[in-house]
C-alpha cells in the first residue's frame, strides 16, 4: 500500500523525495529484491530502512513520529521477476541459449534455479542479465519516482544499457591481431566449421557458400582480427585484405554459435575500424551475404555506400512470369 507524501495535516512538515543518487537508487533497487523483508524510505534522512527500523523511530522517538515521514518502496513480487527472466529470454538473439531460456521457463517448479544455471555457463550472457536486470529495476524505481513528486532529481545515474554490454564485452573477450601458426590453425577451423554450417543453413546461406569458399581458397594475403574469451577460446574473427593504401576488403567474418547474439560482432567490428583509422584506410569495403544481410541495419546511420548487391533469382519465376523472348525466332 503506498502512503500519499501529502499531509491535509498542517502542523506536520512536507515532506519530499530525495536527491536520488546512485548510492540510494542502489539501496531502492536492493531493498526491492529482498523478499523476506519490507522497506520504506526515510524522506527526512533520505534513507531506505526496514519495516522493523522504522517501528524503532515510531517508539523511540521524542516527537510524534509523523507517517508522512516514510514512503513504502515500489512493489516487487517474483512474478515481476520472472516477467524480467522472460522479457530477457525473449530478447537472446542466440539461438540455442534463447531456446533453452524459453523451454526452462515454461517447465514449472524451478524456473528461477534453472534461468540461473542456464545463463551462468556463458559468462558474457550472464553478465548482460544482470545488467538487464537493473536496467529493468532502474526504469520501475525512476516510474515510481515520477509518480510520487512529479519532478525527479537525479545524479551519477549508471549507464545506459548498451555501454554496460560494452563493457562487459572487453572484459569477457580479448581482441588481438596477433598472428602465430596455432592461432592460424584455429581461424581456418572455425571458418570450415561456418562454411560446413552455411552448406547446410537456408538457400540464401547455401548460395553464399558457393560464392564465398573459392574466394577465400584463392586468397593467401588475409590478416586477422580475432576475439578470444579470458580461457583462450577462439570465440570468432574477422579476415581482410588490403586493396590499396586506403582501402581494407573484409572476406570473411563469423563468431560460434554459443557466442552469438552477445553483440560481439559489434565490438570486433568497433576494434578492428579504429585499427584501420590508425593505419589510415579511409575505406572498408564489407560483402553481407546469407543471413548476414540483416547487418546492413547496423551501418545504415553511419552513411554508409551501397556499392554493389548481389541478388539471387528463381528461374522458374521469371520464366513462367514472361512472354519467352524465344518465340520470335519461330
Amino acid at each position: 500500500m503506498r502512503i500519499t507524501l501529502i499531509s491535509m495535516d498542517t502542523t506536520n512538515p512536507r515532506y519530499t523525495l530525495p536527491l536520488l543518487t546512485q548510492f540510494l537508487l542502489d539501496s531502492i533497487m536492493f531493498a526491492m529484491e529482498d523478499q523476506s523483508n519490507y522497506y520504506y524510505l526515510d524522506l527526512e534522512t533520505g534513507e531506505v530502512i526496514s519495516e522493523d527500523e522504522m517501528h524503532l523511530l515510531e517508539e523511540d522517538g521524542d516527537e510524534e513520529f509523523s507517517e508522512d515521514r516514510v514512503i513504502s518502496l515500489p512493489d516487487w513480487e517474483p512474478s515481476d521477476g520472472f516477467l524480467i527472466m522472460e522479457k530477457f529470454a525473449n530478447q537472446v538473439r542466440n539461438p540455442l541459449y534463447k531456446e533453452k531460456l524459453v523451454r526452462g521457463l515454461q517447465s514449472g517448479k524451478g524456473v528461477f534455479r534453472r534461468f540461473k544455471d542456464t545463463i551462468a555457463e556463458q559468462p558474457a550472457l550472464e553478465r548482460q542479465w544482470f545488467a538487464f536486470k537493473d536496467e529493468q529495476l532502474k526504469r520501475a524505481v525512476l516510474t515510481w519516482y515520477k509518480e510520487n513528486d512529479g519532478a525527479i532529481q537525479l545524479l551519477d545515474l549508471a549507464p545506459e544499457l548498451e555501454e554496460l554490454t560494452d563493457d562487459i564485452l572487453q572484459e569477457d573477450f580479448i581482441i588481438d591481431s596477433s598472428m602465430d601458426e596455432a592461432v592460424l590453425a584455429e581461424i581456418n577451423l572455425l571458418q570450415q566449421e561456418l562454411l560446413c554450417e552455411m552448406e547446410e543453413g537456408s538457400p540464401a546461406q547455401q548460395k553464399s557458400a558457393v560464392l564465398l569458399t573459392p574466394l577465400l581458397e584463392k586468397n593467401t594475403h588475409a590478416q586477422y582480427f580475432h576475439a578470444k574469451t579470458q580461457e583462450g577460446v577462439l570465440a570468432g574473427f574477422i579476415s581482410y585484405e588490403v586493396l590499396e593504401e586506403h582501402t581494407a576488403h573484409i572476406l570473411f567474418f563469423g563468431n560460434r554459435k554459443e557466442f552469438r547474439g552477445m553483440g560481439l560482432f559489434r565490438h570486433l567490428f568497433d576494434t578492428f575500424c579504429r585499427h584501420a583509422s590508425r593505419k589510415h584506410y579511409t575505406t572498408i569495403i564489407l560483402d553481407l551475404s546469407g543471413d548476414a544481410v540483416t547487418l546492413d541495419r547496423l551501418f545504415a546511420p553511419l552513411q554508409s555506400t551501397t556499392i554493389t548487391k548481389r541478388i539471387a533469382l528463381n528461374t522458374d519465376a521469371w520464366n513462367e512470369s514472361r512472354i519467352s523472348s524465344e518465340s520470335a525466332f519461330l
